[in-house]
C-alpha cells in the first residue's frame, strides 16, 4: 500500500495495512474500498450530516490525476475542530427519504450469518486451531442470536411486510471516540436501532440517553421491537470471527464483557417494555448464562 500512496499522492510513509497515519502534521486515513458506488453514496449523506452538525470531519483527498480513487483505495484527511455529540445524535438519528429496509430481509441475512458462524465450529474443533474457549463462545452467541430471530418473528407475525426507516449507522462499535465516529468508512446506510446499539456498545450512550432519545424522537412499534432484537444479535462477535480477527486478547475481552452484556439485555428490556409489549425471554434474569 505504501507504493500506492507514493505513486498517486506523493506521500512517502511506511504503512503496512489500511488505517491511520500522520504526515506533515496532518492525520490521514487510507483504505481499500470494495464497493466504490456504495461508499460514495454513504459519503454523500455523510457530508450532508457533517454540515448539519457544524463539523468538517473527514474529506477525500484527490490524487495526482485529480481522481478520488486510486486502484480502489481512498485517502481521507481529518479536519480537527468543533464537534458536538448532542448535535451528532440529533442529526444522525433522523431517517432518510429512502426506500425502507424490510424486516424479512434482515431475518434472512441474520440466519445466513448464524449458519456461517456455526460452520466455524468445525474449523476450531477438528483442526490445529482447536480452542474450546472459542467453540464455547460460538455456541453461546449463536444461542443468543436465536433470540434475535425469535423477536424478529414476533414483528413478522404482526406484519409480514414490516419495514424500517434508513439512516446512517456505524457498521460496528468503535473504540476511538473522535477519529472513528467521524470517519465515513465506519458508516453504512442502515437502521436507527443499529446505530443506537453500536453507540451503546461503544459506551457512548447510557441507558438514560436511550430513554431520552425514545422520548424526544419518534420511533414506531417495529423500530422499538427491532431495537430489542438488535441488542441480542452479536454482530460484533460474528464479524470478528468470520473476518479471522479472533486472538487470545480479543477472546479474553469477549469473556470479560459477558456480565456487562447480560446487564444490557436486562436494562433494555426494562426500558423498551415501557413503550411496547416485548416477546418473553425466560432466561434473561438468570444469574448464570454461560
Amino acid at each position: 500500500m505504501s507504493h500506492i500512496l507514493k505513486m498517486y499522492y506523493g506521500i512517502d510513509v511506511s504503512i503496512e495495512e489500511a488505517g491511520y497515519f500522520r504526515y506533515q502534521g496532518e492525520l490521514y486515513y487510507f483504505c481499500f474500498i470494495e464497493d466504490i458506488t456504495h461508499f460514495m453514496n454513504v459519503y454523500r449523506y455523510y457530508r450532508y450530516m457533517m454540515h448539519q452538525c457544524g463539523s468538517q470531519g473527514y474529506t477525500l483527498v484527490k490524487n495526482h490525476n485529480q481522481d478520488i480513487i486510486s486502484q480502489n483505495y481512498i485517502l481521507l484527511i481529518y479536519h480537527s475542530g468543533y464537534f458536538s455529540f448532542e448535535s451528532y445524535l440529533q442529526n444522525f438519528l433522523q431517517p432518510f427519504p429512502l426506500p425502507k429496509l424490510k424486516i424479512m430481509d434482515i431475518k434472512e441475512q441474520w440466519i445466513q450469518k448464524i449458519d456461517c458462524v456455526r460452520e466455524k465450529v468445525k474449523e476450531y474443533a477438528y483442526s490445529f486451531k482447536h480452542d474450546q474457549d472459542v467453540i464455547s463462545l460460538i455456541y453461546y452467541y449463536c444461542g443468543i442470536a436465536e433470540n434475535s430471530i425469535n423477536i424478529i418473528n414476533e414483528i413478522l407475525r404482526i406484519d409480514q411486510h414490516a419495514s424500517l426507516c434508513l439512516s446512517l449507522s456505524l457498521s460496528q462499535p468503535i473504540k476511538n471516540y473522535v477519529y472513528e465516529i467521524l470517519n465515513p468508512c465506519y458508516y453504512i446506510i442502515s437502521s436507527r436501532p443499529r446505530q443506537i446499539v453500536c453507540l451503546l456498545r461503544s459506551q457512548l450512550l447510557t441507558y438514560e440517553n436511550i430513554q431520552e432519545l425514545l422520548e424526544s424522537q419518534y420511533y414506531d412499534v417495529y423500530e422499538i421491537i427491532y431495537l430489542y432484537a438488535r441488542i441480542f444479535y452479536p454482530s460484533h462477535f460474528f464479524d470478528a470471527l468470520l473476518n479471522g480477527q479472533i486472538n487470545s486478547a480479543l477472546l479474553q475481552e469477549f469473556y470479560q464483557h459477558l456480565s456487562q452484556e447480560r446487564e444490557m439485555y436486562q436494562q433494555m428490556q426494562r426500558i423498551l417494555s415501557f413503550y411496547v409489549t416485548l416477546p418473553k425471554i425466560s432466561w434473561i434474569n438468570d444469574e448464570n448464562m454461560i
